[in-house]
């Protein structure tokens, strides 16, 4: 049985200034799995966390927009990213997209745990699948490490895609944005991951929900400012 909980605090930096939240998120029940959706407005635009919104809401009613007949591991990935971004770009409502820029990572599982994930821009997907531990998202290369984003970049090369099979008890997908995953070091992400899915699993999804909550608000890094959200579906 596949389960699912998630959160999104807005940061310290935000607060202190009165400003809301520009990351956020989406998760619901699909098929007997689950879509989940997080994104992060990039702060140099003036509307991105309305960017943020439309995107996870776009994710959402893109994978629930699939045929119902069509499994999930015969849909073709760059199909479902561009049907999204088509969505994204139909709901901002401005002419110039980039003010809302947005950085996305999806991921949708099935009943059976067949799954696919998609990424666009920074955050990080890491799963554990079959058993075996991996990083979802590639090594940010390019110049001054420049962020890719929703309103910015269009072309398929951009996009990260990765199929999962959450088949074995404590396997996961785990979608954060980088207030999270710039605090965590590489090579702790399988412990980090392991604990995160523990913490979950050991609780109702309202309890994994308030507990997630508390560890984002009480951040371990010190002097930590920026928004965190994070979403995990896992086998139990």
């Amino acid at each position: 049985m596949l389960g699912a909980a998630g959160v999104s605090v807005t940061g310290p930096g935000h607060v202190s200034l009165g400003q809301a939240n520009q990351d956020a998120i989406a998760l619901r029940g699909w098929r007997g799995g689950w879509i989940a959706a997080v994104a992060d407005g990039l702060g140099s635009r003036p509307l991105s966390g309305l960017g943020s919104r439309l995107a996870v809401q776009a994710a959402q009613q893109t994978i629930r927009s699939m045929p119902t007949e069509e499994p999930l591991r015969a849909s073709e990935p760059r199909q479902t990213a561009t049907e999204f971004y088509r969505r994204w770009l139909r709901a901002v409502p401005y002419a110039d997209k980039s003010c809302v820029a947005s950085t996305i990572l999806m991921a949708a599982c099935g009943r059976d745990g067949i799954g696919r994930v998609w990424q666009l821009g920074d955050g990080l997907v890491v799963c554990r699948s079959k058993g075996s531990f991996s990083v979802v998202t590639p090594e940010r290369l390019g110049f001054g490490n420049e962020t890719r984003a929703l309103g910015i970049h269009r072309a398929w090369s951009d996009w990260c895609t990765a199929d999962v099979a959450l088949q074995e008890r404590g396997d996961a997908v785990i979608l954060m944005t980088d207030g999270i995953s710039d605090d965590v070091r590489i090579e702790a992400l399988e412990m980090f991951t392991d604990a995160l899915v523990r913490g979950v699993m050991a609780r109702t999804r309202r309890g994994a929900r308030g507990w997630l909550r508390n560890e984002l608000v009480n951040w371990s890094t010190p002097n930590h400012t920026d928004d965190k959200t994070v979403a995990v579906i896992f086998k139990g």
